[in-house]
C-alpha cells in the first residue's frame, strides 16, 4: 500500500482523508498535541484496500459514502461506531462492521486504534445483492453494524479479505489481468452477502421456478462466445433471459453444474486449445495462458487441468 498520510497536522489529515473517502469532520477529543494519523491505500481494478490509524482519542463524522461501501476490520484497539437514531456498536480487534453507501455514521477512535478497510463500488454491491436474492438488479442494499453473522462466516470473510490484501500488497495478477480482477471483485461482493447481515426492505427472494432448455442454451452460447470477457452470473442470466437464481437452478437440473462453473470449464478448454497450438514454442508459458483465461491461481489451474486432461498443462505445452 502507498502511504498518503503520516502526520501530526489535523488540517492536513482532514483534507487528504476527506479526498480519499468522503468529506468529514475530524475532531480530537484528547490532547491535540498527542494527535497523529497514518493512512495508506492500494488497489486493483474494482477493489481498494486501506489502513488507517489515529494516535489520539478522535471523533470522525463523515458524509454518507454514496458511491461505495466499506468493510472495516479492527487490527488493534477499539472504536465505537454510531449510526444516529439507528445503531451503536463497540468494535474490537478482529471484528468487522459494514458502512453502506447510504448510512450516516460517526466513529469514536480510542488512542492507537488501527483498522483496515475493503472498498467496493455501490454498483458491484447492488448487483451482488440482486443476484443473491434472485431478483432483477441492481438492488439497493443496506447492512447492519452487527458484523459477521457467525464464527464460520467470520472465517470465510477473513479468507477472502486476506486474498484481496495479498493481491494488493503482493502486487498479484489481479493488477494486470482484468478478468482475474473482475472475478475476485465479484467473489468478494458475493462473500459479503453471505457473511454479513444484508437489509433489503420490502424485497423477498423469488422462487427459482422452472426454466426451459432454451434459456440454458442461450446462456451456454454466451459463455462460449464471450469466454474471454469478464462475464458475471447476471450477464449469463441476461443472455438466458431469466433471473440469476432461475438460471442457477436450470443449470443444476439440466447440466449438473452452475453457470459460472460451466464458464470455467469453457475457459479451461480454451486454455487447453491455446497450449496445444503453442506446443514446442519457447516464448509461451503456462502461466501467461492461464492468466489470459482468468485462472489467477496456477496451482488450482494445474489441478483442474490434470483432472480434465489427465496430465499437467506443462506436458501439453512441451509436446
Amino acid at each position: 500500500m502507498r502511504t498518503l498520510v503520516l502526520s501530526n497536522d489535523l488540517d492536513e489529515t482532514r483534507e487528504i482523508i476527506s479526498t480519499a473517502y468522503s468529506p468529514y469532520r475530524l475532531s480530537v477529543l484528547g490532547d491535540p498535541k498527542e494527535f497523529s494519523a497514518w493512512y495508506a491505500e492500494g488497489s486493483f481494478p474494482g477493489v481498494t484496500v486501506s489502513g488507517l490509524q489515529y494516535g489520539a482519542e478522535t471523533l470522525v463524522a463523515p458524509q454518507p459514502l454514496d458511491s461505495y461501501l466499506l468493510v472495516c476490520q479492527l487490527v488493534r484497539g477499539r472504536v465505537k461506531v454510531v449510526s444516529p437514531g439507528r445503531e451503536e456498536r463497540v468494535v474490537g480487534p478482529g471484528e468487522t462492521y459494514v458502512l453502506d453507501p447510504y448510512r450516516r455514521f460517526q466513529v469514536h477512535w480510542a488512542p492507537g486504534a488501527r483498522m483496515t478497510t475493503v472498498r467496493l463500488a455501490r454498483e458491484t454491491i447492488e448487483q451482488a445483492a440482486a443476484d443473491v436474492l434472485g431478483v432483477e438488479g441492481p438492488l439497493r442494499a443496506r447492512f447492519t453494524l452487527s458484523g459477521t453473522i457467525s464464527p464460520s462466516a467470520a472465517r470465510s470473510w477473513a479468507g477472502i479479505s486476506a486474498a484481496v490484501h495479498r493481491e494488493v500488497l503482493g502486487e498479484g495478477v489481479a493488477r494486470s489481468s482484468p478478468l482475474v480482477a473482475t472475478q475476485l471483485t465479484q467473489t468478494t461482493a458475493a462473500m459479503l452477502m453471505e457473511t454479513h447481515q444484508l437489509v433489503t426492505d420490502g424485497v423477498d427472494a423469488q422462487r427459482p421456478g422452472v426454466v426451459a432448455h432454451p434459456a440454458v442454451r442461450r446462456a451456454m452460447a454466451a459463455a462460449e462466445e464471450r469466454a474471454d470477457q469478464p462475464l458475471t452470473l447476471s450477464d449469463l442470466a441476461a443472455a438466458g433471459r431469466v433471473s440469476p437464481r432461475a438460471l442457477q437452478e436450470a443449470f443444476r437440473r439440466h447440466l449438473g453444474t452452475t453457470p459460472l462453473g460451466y464458464l470455467r470449464e469453457v475457459r479451461l478448454g480454451r486454455a487447453h486449445e491455446e497450449l496445444l497450438a503453442a506446443r514446442g514454442r519457447a516464448d509461451v508459458t503456462v502461466a501467461e495462458v492461464a492468466y489470459r483465461w482468468g485462472f489467477g491461481n496456477l496451482g488450482r489451474f494445474a489441478g483442474e487441468y490434470r483432472r480434465k486432461y489427465g496430465h499437467a498443462p506443462s506436458r501439453t505445452l512441451r509436446g
